[in-house]
C-alpha cells in the first residue's frame, strides 16, 4: 500500500534531521502565501480551492516542495518509531513551523493525512480530467503585493528569501506522472491513517486509471466491508458494480447496485437514483427485460428529473437500444412513456 519503503524513509529522515540539527544556514524559507494556503488546507478550510493552489505551488517552487517533503518524512518516521511529543518538537525546527503550533502529535498526523488526501485527490483529477489542469491555470498562484512606498531593496530581499510566492508556471508532466504522484500522496495518507475511507476510494480511482483493476477492487472492498459511513460504502459499492459490469459479471454487479437501493440512500439522496438505471442495464445485459422495464418505469414515475438523461444514455448505446427494441413488450411500453424513444 505504501509509496515509500520504510528504510528509504529512515535514510532520508536521518539526513534531513542531521541537517537541521547542525543548524544549516542554507535552509530555505517557506513562501508566505504557500504557508497560508497549506495552513488553510491543514485546517480543512475550502479544501478543493486550497488543494489546487497548493498543488500548483508545489509544482512551481522547489523550496516549498522540499519543505513539504521534509514534513511528510518526519511524520512517516514518527508513525514508524513513535515517541510522544517528538513529532511536534522536530517540526518546530523546520521553516514554516507555525502551521503546527499548539498541535499534539496525533493532531498533526491526522491533519497531515487529510492534507495528503486532498493533494492526492487533486493529482488524481489532474491525471484523469484534462479540464482540471485548465482550472488550475485559470487561477494562478497569488503573488504577495507590497505597498508602493516600500523600499525596493526590501522587496527584493523578500523575493529572494521566499517571503513572496513563486509565480505560477503550468504544471509539467504527463497524466501518468500526475497519477503516480496521486498514488504516492494517497498511499502516504493511508500510512498515517489506515482506515481513511475517502483515500482508499481515490486510490482505487488511480489504480483503475492505471489499469490495475485487482488493486482498485481491493481498495473499494476495503471501504465497503470496513467503513461505517453509508455514503462511502455506497460510493465503493457503485465502483465495485462498475468493475464487475466491465468484467461482464452482471449478477455480481446487480448485487452491489441493489445494496445501494436497499440501504435507503436513493430515497434520502435522490442524486443516487442513477443506480436504478445501472440496475436496468444489468437486467438488459442478462436478457431480463421485464425487470429492466420495471426499473425504467420507476425512474420515469418517481425520478422524472433523471428521465431525460436516462433516455440519452440508452439512445447513445446501440447495444442496449437494440435489446429493448426487439422485445415487443418493452418497445410498446417505452414508446408510451416516450413516443420518440426509438426514433432514429
Amino acid at each position: 500500500m505504501s509509496f515509500y519503503d520504510a528504510s528509504a524513509d529512515r535514510t532520508a529522515f536521518t539526513g534531513f534531521h542531521d541537517a537541521i540539527r547542525n543548524g544549516s544556514s542554507a535552509s530555505p524559507m517557506v513562501c508566505a502565501g504557500f504557508q497560508r494556503g497549506l495552513s488553510a488546507l491543514f485546517d480543512g478550510e475550502v479544501p478543493e480551492e486550497h488543494a489546487r493552489r497548493t498543488l500548483a505551488h508545489l509544482e512551481a517552487c522547489s523550496d516549498c516542495s522540499d519543505f513539504f517533503h521534509a514534513v511528510r518524512l518526519q511524520a512517516l518516521a514518527h508513525r514508524d518509531m513513535a515517541v510522544p511529543g517528538s513529532l511536534a518538537r522536530r517540526l518546530s525546527r523546520l521553516p514554516g513551523h507555525d502551521i503546527f503550533e499548539g498541535l499534539t502529535d496525533s493532531e498533526i498526523v491526522r491533519r497531515l493525512a487529510g492534507t495528503l488526501y486532498e493533494l492526492g485527490k487533486a493529482y488524481t483529477l489532474a491525471g484523469t480530467d484534462g479540464e482540471y489542469l485548465v482550472r488550475i491555470a485559470e487561477e494562478p498562484v497569488e503573488i504577495d503585493s507590497f505597498e508602493s512606498g516600500e523600499a525596493a531593496e526590501i522587496a527584493n530581499l523578500a523575493q529572494r528569501s521566499g517571503v513572496c510566492e513563486t509565480p505560477f508556471t503550468p504544471m509539467a508532466g504527463s497524466a501518468s506522472s500526475h497519477l503516480e504522484k496521486a498514488r504516492g500522496f494517497l498511499s502516504e495518507a493511508l500510512r498515517l491513517k489506515p482506515r481513511f475511507a475517502e483515500a482508499h476510494i481515490y486510490l482505487g480511482f488511480v489504480h483503475q486509471a492505471q489499469n490495475n483493476q485487482d488493486l482498485a477492487q481491493a481498495e473499494y472492498l476495503e471501504v465497503f466491508l470496513n467503513t461505517d459511513r453509508l455514503l462511502n460504502r455506497a460510493h465503493a459499492a457503485i465502483q465495485l458494480g462498475l468493475i464487475h459490469d466491465r468484467n461482464k459479471d452482471h449478477r455480481r454487479a446487480l448485487r452491489y447496485y441493489r445494496w445501494v437501493v436497499t440501504s435507503g440512500l436513493v430515497h434520502h439522496q435522490p442524486e443516487f437514483a442513477f443506480v436504478l438505471y445501472n440496475i436496468a442495464v444489468e437486467h438488459i445485459s442478462l436478457c431480463e427485460m421485464p425487470k429492466a422495464l420495471e426499473m425504467l418505469c420507476l425512474i420515469r414515475s418517481e425520478y422524472s428529473e433523471l428521465w431525460p438523461t436516462v433516455v440519452d444514455w440508452l439512445q447513445s448505446s446501440d447495444h442496449l437500444l437494440e435489446s429493448l427494441q426487439v422485445d415487443r413488450t418493452c418497445r410498446t411500453e417505452l414508446e408510451q412513456l416516450e413516443p420518440a424513444f426509438f426514433a432514429a
